[in-house]
């Protein structure tokens, strides 16, 4: 076991040491725990906030439980999807590997040191999104200590059974690894394997619970904390730390977190035998396997032809990110994959003809087509564009070739264009998801739909250029893995921040233009935000050069 703890802190310290140079902050900034706790008291403010306002609205029908089993259920997702994006990272494409393996280490002690890696990786934002909603629910509701000794633990317990499962699959498809000539496209094969997989199973263990009577509903309705058993999950734990916590039987919550932690531990036992079977085959694979392609392609005149600069510059800038697995997972796909889960959810949750009748029956006697409803699309758009880190690491992907721009003969400020343009291209794809899932829900004229569009495209042409710009700024050149610009990057967290900001914008001018019609106060949005995109926009082209002086 010692060594399984040594492992794990050798590790830690390639994954997570030297934060400070690794995340952009300067060692030799002071303020940099101000900052930290700034962004902290932020976040939390954030959720604190919108946890008490729903809240309220649970308490006052008596169904506040179904909070605790809301906050339990995003958790899980949050582990789900944060494994998805990192597991393949951490368990293959570190540095650190080649010189692991000729040491004199049990297969399992490398996993298992792996795996506790993945698990503090997972609880540095589980608890910021867990406890905090938790501790909020515990305050309005005046429950005792032992609620909190509780929450504790089911937040502990609730994030270790989805690391096992995609790592489980992760290492299955990497098995596969050696087999491969094209070691970049299977790595970038196998990263899409496992989100078509865990996408189908959320899919379909959402549509395993039947269709509930208007009768049923209306019952659990009425009783208190009855719609809990209407939100009930598919995955035991899940279900166990939801009686645990709503429960005010002592022995009761003892039982169900004793069956979490049996079943935790037999999942445990089973995934490490597992793994040992086939970890290494993938390990090994992935480190000697494959990687030479004899190309016998035909070299076309046309090949060489001209072509319009923009056009391939920009067409440069997306080889780059769909080549390189690492950048494609995670600064690009996110922000689609995302909505289309929620789509897909969505649509498996209303594909019923009861479901939709009432949906249908219910929008029919709202008015959908306002300015709030308009503002409220708008900032789920911004929510899901807050994952698109393509304009936000457009300089620091090229790391110490980033200086090749200051050489080549075209202007800096028409670089800086073309390295954002496939963020803007994303964000638009993103909105249209985002739109057609609102169309299918709300039915908006298609007037609104394309004036959203069109806010939406500028509020993302001034993201990407506000993002290049802290890049410029703030760039990690010198990193010794794809890895670490994008997951090692404080930079990252701007997107967010600027989301936020544009979602308090959003939220402002509901409340002043409350009433206003829905035209009229989309085109003031867009004026609003094309007014900004035109002044950092200038000041990006003013300042070119000077914004590349840290490119060196």
């Amino acid at each position: 076991m010692n060594k399984v703890l040594e492992l794990t802190k050798i590790f830690l310290k390639t994954s997570f040491s030297s934060m400070n140079a690794k995340m952009g902050v300067s060692t030799k900034f002071r303020g940099k725990f101000v900052l930290y706790g700034l962004l902290f008291v932020y976040f939390a403010g954030l959720i604190i906030f919108l946890s008490y306002n729903l809240l309220e609205g649970l308490i006052a029908i008596n169904q506040e439980a179904i909070f605790i089993a809301m906050v339990l259920f995003m958790i899980f997702g949050f582990a789900i999807f944060q494994s998805i994006f990192s597991s393949i990272n951490i368990l293959y494409f570190t540095k650190d590997t080649e010189y692991i393996l000729p040491l004199p280490l049990k297969p399992y002690q490398i996993i298992l040191a792996r795996t506790i890696v993945m698990l503090i990786a997972e609880y540095a934002l589980i608890f910021l999104v867990g406890l905090i909603p938790l501790t909020t629910y515990g305050i309005l509701t005046g429950v005792g200590i032992a609620f909190y000794i509780k929450m504790i633990l089911a937040v502990i317990l609730i994030p270790i059974l989805p690391v096992l499962l995609i790592n489980i699959i992760v290492m299955i498809i990497m098995s596969f690894a050696k087999l491969t000539k094209n070691r970049n496209r299977f790595q970038l094969i196998a990263s899409l394997l496992v989100l078509v997989i865990i996408i189908a199973l959320s899919v379909s263990m959402n549509g395993i619970k039947g269709d509930v009577s208007n009768e049923e509903m209306a019952q659990m309705i009425v009783q208190a904390n009855g719609m809990l058993e209407m939100v009930k999950g598919y995955f035991p734990t899940v279900d166990f730390l939801i009686n645990a916590l709503t429960t005010n039987l002592v022995n009761v919550a003892i039982f169900e977190f004793l069956k979490t932690i049996l079943i935790t531990i037999v999942a445990f036992a089973v995934y490490m035998l597992i793994a040992q079977k086939i970890y290494f085959k993938g390990l090994v694979g992935n480190l000697f396997g494959g990687g030479y392609r004899k190309s016998n392609k035909e070299i076309k005149q046309k090949e060489f032809s001209n072509s319009k600069l923009y056009k391939s510059y920009i067409g440069k800038e997306f080889k780059c990110l769909y080549r390189n697995p690492v950048f494609l997972m995670q600064c690009l796909l996110p922000a689609i994959l995302i909505p289309i889960v929620i789509v897909a959810i969505t649509y498996t949750s209303l594909n019923s003809k009861e479901t939709m009748g009432e949906l249908t029956q219910m929008l029919g006697q709202m008015q959908v087509n306002t300015f709030t409803v308009a503002c409220i699309i708008l900032g789920i758009i911004q929510f899901f564009t807050m994952f698109i880190y393509i304009s936000i690491t457009a300089i620091s992907r090229d790391g110490e070739n980033a200086v090749f721009i200051k050489y080549i003969p075209v202007s800096l400020y028409k670089q800086y264009m073309y390295k954002i343009a496939p963020n803007i291209i994303m964000n638009v794809i993103t909105t249209l998801i985002s739109l057609g899932l609102a169309k299918y829900i709300l039915n908006l004229p298609i007037i609104t739909l394309i004036l959203l569009l069109i806010v939406s495209t500028i509020m993302g042409i001034l993201q990407s250029i506000l993002m290049i710009i802290i890049d410029l700024k703030r760039p990690k050149l010198n990193w010794d893995s794809e890895y670490a610009v994008a997951k090692q990057n404080f930079n990252l967290i701007f997107p967010m921040i600027l989301s936020m900001i544009n979602i308090i914008i959003l939220v402002g001018m509901v409340i002043l233009l409350k009433d206003i019609n829905i035209y009229v106060g989309l085109l003031i949005l867009g004026l609003l935000f094309t007014i900004i995109t035109i002044v950092v926009n200038k000041y990006m082209k003013k300042n070119q050069y000077e914004l590349a002086q840290k490119i060196i």
